[in-house]
């Protein structure tokens, strides 16, 4: 098996050495494309510099990895990890919290913030908008590869992302390198990627 990949068609090509593990320094999560190759995002507990401004630190040196078009290096973001961070409470100020993460960095550019709606059997749907990229709360031209959504349940105990529901609000959400905005095939949530990304249900507390 090789190390790492450079498929624009898949959503496991990131080093494999990294581990998928929240609670660690080198989690894979902080670990995406440029055009260097395969870098860990500055200011991250294991990059050992805690300057976010600093340059990201290359793991594997990939020159025009994520590519100056659409249709050069990986293309285009493409999901890669999903997991829920918060879920308790019902009608709670933020009790569903979710992230998703690429494997290249999107920029916001001032608008609706992106979301997406939580089906439910019971309850109603609920929409989760972003409020963070990185950890950091949403604003203007703001650069990362993971967001944040947050959404206030109603009444059901689960709630999941159903199969081929897409982002709204995208065309605020730009491929950092290209400049374009993120197409709707990659942030669909077909079966298959939802499989490859980790979605599961969402249990409230």
């Amino acid at each position: 098996m090789a190390l790492w990949g450079t498929s624009p068609d898949a959503a496991t090509n990131k080093p494999k050495w990294c581990p998928d593990d929240a609670n660690s320094n080198y989690d894979v999560t902080t670990v995406f494309a440029n055009q260097s190759g395969w870098v860990r995002r500055a200011g991250s507990a294991a990059s050992g510099n805690g300057n976010t401004d600093a340059d990201p630190e290359i793991l594997v040196a990939i020159g025009g990895l994520a590519g100056a078009t659409a249709s050069t290096g990986l293309h285009h973001p493409t999901l890669t990890k999903f997991r829920v961070t918060s879920s308790v409470a019902h009608g709670t100020t933020g009790n569903i919290i979710f992230e998703l993460t690429f494997d290249e960095q999107v920029k916001y550019v001032a608008g609706t913030a992106p979301r997406y709606s939580l089906s439910a059997t019971a309850g109603g749907p609920v929409n989760a908008d972003v409020t963070h990229i990185d950890g950091v709360a949403l604003t203007n031209n703001l650069v990362g590869n993971t967001l944040r959504f947050t959404a206030t349940s109603a009444q059901a105990a689960t709630y999941s992302l159903a199969n081929g529901v897409t982002m709204s609000n995208r065309t605020s959400l730009k491929d950092a390198v290209t400049g374009t905005s993120v197409e709707a095939d990659q942030t669909t949530l077909t079966n298959a990627i939802k499989t490859a990304i980790g979605v599961t249900t969402i249990v409230i507390a």
